[in-house]
C-alpha cells in the first residue's frame, strides 16, 4: 500500500509539473498565471489554441499601418 501512494504522489508532482509548464506558455503574466487550477489552465489552453487556428498571424488591427485618420 505505500508503494501505491508513493507512486501516485509521484504521478500527481509530474502533473501538476506538466500543468504549471504549460500555464506559463500562456501568453498570459505570470501573476494570473501563478493562480491558475488545472482545469483554468486547460481551458485558457485550448481556447488559446482555437484562437491561433483562427488567427494564425494574430489579430492585430494596424499592425503595419498608420492609424486611420479621423475627420475633425
Amino acid at each position: 500500500k505505500e508503494k501505491s501512494k508513493n507512486a501516485a504522489k509521484t504521478r500527481r508532482e509530474k502533473e501538476n509539473g506538466e500543468f504549471y509548464e504549460l500555464a506559463k506558455l500562456l501568453p498570459l503574466p505570470s501573476a494570473i498565471t501563478s493562480q491558475l487550477d488545472k482545469a483554468s489552465i486547460i481551458r485558457l489552453t485550448t481556447s488559446y489554441l482555437k484562437m491561433r487556428a483562427v488567427f494564425p498571424e494574430g489579430n492585430h488591427p494596424g499592425r503595419g499601418r498608420p492609424p486611420p485618420s479621423r475627420p475633425v
